[in-house]
């Protein structure tokens, strides 16, 4: 029988792996070109990339396309009336500079510098908005479609030419 205490060995110190410094003169060269050539393709391509400017939708754009969506939507009237009087007062602030959205109806109108029969037709047009809207008016599927042709009929009346 051996004995068990002379078979034991204590545990080999750390053994060096040796390294190829070789390869580390291939391997940075070989970094470097693909890094090279990758921002060289980069930049190629967004040099040659053209950037066409887009210019933004007029506020007439703006409404005929809020109008015609609008006018697809089946709302209840008081929203229908609300979305209208703010498509049209968006569209005056944008095309005459009046901040129309902020105000109430007669506070822009008396600044309004428009022709008589516009300012006839957008007050109207407004204050029957602002009866639904407020005073809780509910007008039939006749006046929802005048007060849609008068907006429409602005916007179209005050497009700029």
């Amino acid at each position: 029988m051996t004995n068990f205490v002379t078979d034991i060995r204590d545990i080999k110190g750390l053994v060096p792996v040796p390294f190829d410094w070789r390869w580390l003169w291939v391997l940075v060269p070989v970094i470097l070109i693909v890094a090279v050539v990758a921002f060289w393709l980069w930049w190629r391509k967004r040099r040659n990339a053209v950037v066409v400017p887009v210019a933004p939708p007029s506020p007439y754009e703006l409404a005929i396309r809020a109008l015609r969506q609008l006018r697809e939507e089946n709302l209840p009237v008081e929203k229908f009336y609300t979305q209208l009087s703010d498509i049209v007062r968006q569209y005056i602030e944008g095309r005459f500079g009046l901040r129309a959205p902020e105000r109430t109806t007669e506070e822009f109108l008396a600044e309004a510098a428009l022709p008589t029969e516009h300012i006839a037709l957008l007050s109207a047009f407004l204050q029957e908005c602002d009866l639904v809207k407020f005073a809780k008016l509910q007008p039939g599927d006749a006046d929802r479609q005048r007060a849609f042709a008068a907006a429409e009929r602005f916007v179209e009346e005050t497009r700029p030419q």
